[in-house]
């Protein structure tokens, strides 16, 4: 089961997430979010990593000069993309820096299925679904009916997200059965900061139900 711990803020949060062996941390660049970082923090964060770990840059309707700096600067492996329909001009440019992205769709609160496409935008690597929501694009830590995409017969990679925590994973990972699982909110003490022991029992949940 593929896991990445997302909304990394510090490098003492990098090692607390590290410590649990995922594979992938993401690094939050939207001003409005409490766990955004700055190109030039991230890459002090992503230094300080063992090889191995994919950095995840997530972004939410950035211009492309700020997406291009933050990925170069940062050290990125990957893009994850909040918002619009990523633009097909930039398709060229993405495959260019040699950077898969994550296609991220949601999942209106009222939804009694899934209403989204099969395939992701052309050019991504993934899927990511959560639950839309007035708050954040990401992070509310708001829980959802899994079991809308269980059934959807999505062609790519399903990454799980949105109020997944200790308590429900293993229950959502044994209903999708999907590629694997995102969390922030829900293995942290507050906003942007990481709890050990909340990580580390997520952790034990997704790898004993992952396996199954």
């Amino acid at each position: 089961m593929w896991i990445k711990i997302c909304g990394i803020t510090s490098v003492e949060d990098a090692h607390i997430a590290v410590s649990g062996s995922p594979d992938a941390l993401g690094f939050v660049f939207y001003g409005k979010s409490p766990r955004n970082v700055l190109p030039d923090k991230a890459r002090e964060i992503v230094r300080s990593l063992p090889s191995g770990i994919l950095k995840v840059g997530v972004f939410v309707d950035p211009d492309w000069d700020f997406l291009q700096k933050a990925s170069e600067v940062s050290g990125l492996d990957m893009i994850q993309w909040h918002g619009a329909a990523f633009p097909e001009s930039w398709f060229p440019r993405i495959e260019k820096m040699g950077l898969p992205w994550i296609d991220v769709r949601k999942v209106s609160p009222n939804a009694k299925k899934w209403e989204g496409p099969s395939m992701p935008f052309p050019g991504a690597t993934h899927f990511l679904v959560e639950q839309s929501s007035t708050l954040l694009p990401g992070g509310n830590g708001q829980p959802w009916n899994y079991d809308l995409v269980a059934d959807a017969s999505l062609r790519f990679p399903l990454i799980l997200s949105g109020g997944l925590n200790a308590g429900n994973v293993g229950e959502a990972i044994r209903k999708v059965r999907p590629f694997g699982v995102d969390v922030s909110s829900g293995v942290e003490s507050s906003p942007g900061k990481k709890d050990r022991k909340k990580l580390e029992r997520f952790m034990e949940e997704v790898r004993r139900h992952g396996g199954e």
